[in-house]
């Protein structure tokens, strides 16, 4: 329930140009518990998620995005024309909450973590959509194996 809810937060991020503590309060405190129209006949969902884990995640994809020009981050994982820039923001919504959560997790979860955002994005998007989102992770995470590993030399040398 967090992951779609920080999907949902990234989602509203494109649309204002506040500062992201306010926009992640604003959102917590708009959102948390509140009851929506469900797809189901007169019924309701509550909206529910863990405020703490919320905002470690939001402070995550804030500092993921002053870091990392995102285009030109993601752009060289792309194989074909349609360029980052010119997705839909559902679909940037997705790859930015992956990766910055990537960013701050353990390598021994981030499976769980992309399976989870998969499975929320089954809701979300197409297949191929969510092919096109895999691939390019699946790359993303290369990359960052490679990043790690020399990471790991540099401080095995230094440290024996």
């Amino acid at each position: 329930k967090t992951r779609l809810a920080y999907i949902q937060f990234i989602f509203s991020t494109f649309f204002s140009n506040g500062d992201i503590i306010d926009e992640t309060e604003h959102f917590q405190n708009y959102f948390y518990k509140l009851l929506i129209p469900s797809t189901e006949k007169d019924q309701e969902t509550l909206v529910d998620f863990n405020k703490n884990f919320f905002t470690k995640l939001s402070l995550s994809y804030f500092e993921f995005i002053q870091k990392n020009n995102v285009d030109d981050l993601i752009d060289p994982f792309i194989n074909f024309d349609r360029k980052y820039k010119n997705w839909s923001f559902i679909n940037k919504s997705i790859i930015l909450a992956i990766f910055s959560e990537i960013e701050i997790s353990k390598k021994s979860k981030i499976k769980i973590l992309i399976n989870d955002y998969f499975n929320i994005s089954k809701s979300l998007i197409t297949k191929k959509e969510i092919g096109m989102i895999n691939a390019i992770t699946d790359k993303y995470i290369n990359e960052k194996k490679i990043i790690w590993a020399i990471i790991r030399k540099i401080y095995n040398k230094f440290t024996t």
